[in-house]
C-alpha cells in the first residue's frame, strides 16, 4: 500500500463517521422538535393519549382525550373498550410533573367508585 491507498481510506472512514454523527444528533433534534410541539403524550389535534398504564403482555389501560371530554380504555390485541367516562378532566401535566402515581390514583378512584356501585 502507498501513501495515497492510506489517505483515501482514511479520509472514506472519516467521512463515514461525520455522516452517522450527523445523522443521529440531527434525529435527535427532530425528535425533540416533534414532542415540544405535542401537549400530551401522543396524539393528533382531535385526540390524544394522556396516560397510559401496560397490564399485561398484550393489554393496556390508557386515559385518551376527544376535545376535552376524557375515557378511560382497556386496550388488548382482540379488542378495545371504553372502561368509562372520566367526570373529572386530568391536566395533563407538564414532562417534568409526570408520575406514575397520579395515574394509579385515577384507577384506584375508579374502582373505589365501581366497587360502592355494586354494592348498592
Amino acid at each position: 500500500m502507498n501513501g495515497g491507498d492510506i489517505f483515501s481510506a482514511i479520509s472514506a472512514l472519516i467521512g463515514t463517521m461525520v455522516v452517522i454523527v450527523l445523522t443521529y444528533y440531527g434525529s435527535r433534534w427532530y425528535v425533540r422538535r416533534i414532542a415540544r410541539g405535542q401537549g400530551s403524550l401522543t396524539g393528533g389535534n382531535h385526540i390524544k393519549v394522556v396516560e397510559r398504564l401496560v397490564v399485561s403482555k398484550t393489554g393496556s389501560i390508557i386515559i385518551i382525550d376527544v376535545q376535552g371530554i376524557q375515557y378511560m380504555v382497556g386496550i388488548n390485541d382482540q379488542n378495545i373498550n371504553i372502561l368509562t367516562q372520566l367526570d373529572d378532566p386530568i391536566v395533563v401535566p407538564q414532562k417534568s410533573e409526570m408520575t406514575k402515581e397520579s395515574f394509579l390514583s385515577i384507577l384506584k378512584k375508579f374502582t373505589l367508585k365501581e366497587n360502592k356501585n355494586e354494592k348498592n
